[in-house]
């Protein structure tokens, strides 16, 4: 009886591990790619050859023609860096076609006008773009092709819905040839063909290719390392303070001094007969009240019958500056009594104003550039150009090898979600859009290991609800266990 309810908790237990993929949205299957230190590359090849090349990124290759034009980075020809890079690549390629496909498309396929939305994209050969293609969506793109990859003269890849180029990867076993004039959004990775680039392309991302990449001239070809921009928070507005009104009046529903009360003394005032009945809004007996200086009523005192009679209309009511006598006869004290024995207003207290945003932590200042760091672990870079110039173009920064860039004006304020961690140099450019290039002195900055963190991203409800129900079942089978033991 033990062996079979363990048994049975067993393979419960398997089969909800093994079905976790079906639980799980697709999605959640991929984690991140991670380029290693090939990320810093924008051209990467065994052999490359370039005619009129403009990379802003590393290039690197174990043979060259020609050196291309490099800004933000530099080339390394057969050297250690080149060779880690290269190592990297080979990972990265692996572990992108070892991603199981969100959508299984078919040999020959031709993507141009398609709408495709983040996935996992299977082609077991040939892929075609003979028309511009629009990749909608902020999430990771990986294009598993089997087969060549070629884009027709003039063709454009489309981001739109916070699309970006760095979550986008074509992964080409085959050839790829990127005819002129071509638009391509993401980064290329080959393993084991050559790769063609035509005249005049323009790459937003990397060609990466652990064999021999050729760009045709007499054209220049540009690529640009991209970088992923993270949306600024959405920082709550300030809430004024809740004013609140001056306490409402004391309502005319005052117990009344029945028939039978204890007459007031002969000092107190006297109520004159023709007197105006009682309004609706009495007002309330002020702080400065006259005192009643007549002998307060003994203790003795017979107390109020609850059915006494109220003052009739042509009686007059006390007048603010006499103090009514409480039921319970209580000696009037020197000090003003307040009115009768009605609920006292409460005034709400003032809601307090929202808290306001953390301000940053400046660790660095110069005369243009200042960074800073949240208690959150993000980091702020504050950046204008010198000599109060006005100019729009790309501010790129440098974080260590990490590469970030934004559209701007002659002045930005950039935040970077979780700033890598350790000691390192930011290096801050800005490119205009007529050409002008600004460089900014080297920044030292140090950023601290914060404590605490976040869930990965497969910790989706699906995941969360999976693992509760794995823990729950194993704690059943533990306590039904050892009942029965008991019996």
């Amino acid at each position: 009886m033990k062996l079979k309810y363990l048994g049975l908790t067993a393979i419960v237990l398997v089969f909800t591990l093994s079905f976790s993929r079906i639980l799980l949205p697709a999605s959640a299957a991929v984690i991140d790619m991670n380029l290693g230190s090939a990320a810093t590359f924008g051209l990467l090849a065994k052999t490359m050859t370039t005619v009129e090349t403009s990379v802003s990124g590393n290039t690197g290759a174990i043979t060259q023609t020609v050196i291309p034009h490099i800004t933000n980075g530099n080339n390394y020809l057969d050297d250690s860096v080149y060779h880690a890079a290269d190592i990297d690549l080979g990972n990265a390629i692996g572990y992108a076609n070892s991603q199981v496909p969100t959508v299984n498309g078919t040999a020959g396929a031709d993507l141009g006008g398609e709408i495709l939305l983040p996935g996992i994209y299977n082609y077991p050969g040939a892929v075609n773009i003979s028309a511009d293609v629009t990749l909608s969506g902020d999430d990771i793109f990986i294009f598993q092709i089997a087969g060549t990859l070629d884009t027709t003269a003039g063709t454009k890849i489309l981001l739109t819905d916070g699309a970006q180029a760095c979550n986008i990867y074509w992964v080409v076993n085959g050839a790829a040839t990127l005819a002129a004039n071509t638009e391509f959004n993401g980064s290329l990775l080959s393993q084991s063909s050559a790769t063609t680039v035509g005249i005049d392309t323009i790459i937003n991302g990397r060609i990466l290719s652990q064999d021999a990449v050729t760009f045709t001239g007499p054209g220049p070809s540009n690529i640009t390392v991209p970088a992923c921009v993270q949306e600024p928070p959405v920082e709550p507005p300030v809430q004024p303070p809740v004013e609140t009104d001056a306490p409402a009046p004391i309502p005319a529903t005052a117990t009344p001094i029945p028939a039978t009360a204890t007459p007031v003394p002969v000092t107190a005032t006297s109520v004159p007969v023709t007197a105006t009945p009682v309004p609706a809004t009495v007002v309330p007996i002020p702080a400065t009240a006259i005192p009643i200086p007549a002998t307060p009523v003994p203790a003795t005192a017979t107390p109020i019958p609850a059915t006494a009679t109220p003052i009739p209309a042509t009686v007059t009511p006390i007048p603010a500056t006499v103090t009514l006598i409480p039921a319970t006869a209580t000696p009037i004290p020197a000090a003003a009594t307040p009115g009768p024995a009605a609920s006292p207003v409460n005034t709400p207290a003032a809601s307090p104003p929202a808290e306001l945003p953390a301000a940053p932590a400046w660790s660095v200042e110069t005369e243009w550039v200042k960074v800073g760091l949240l208690p959150d672990g993000d980091m702020i870079i504050d950046a204008k150009l010198p000599d109060n110039q006005e100019d729009t173009g790309v501010w790129n920064f440098d974080l260590g090898g990490k590469l970030y860039n934004t559209e701007g004006t002659e002045s930005v304020n950039y935040r970077i979600a979780k700033a890598p961690v350790g000691t390192y140099n930011i290096l801050v450019r800005f490119t205009s859009h007529n050409g002008t290039v600004f460089k900014f002195e080297v920044v030292p900055v140090s950023v601290p290991t914060v404590t605490g963190g976040q869930l990965p991203a497969t910790a989706t409800p699906w995941y969360n609800l999976l693992l509760s129900g794995s823990l729950l079942t194993i704690m059943g089978g533990v306590i039904l266990w050892r009942r029965k033991l008991r019996e």
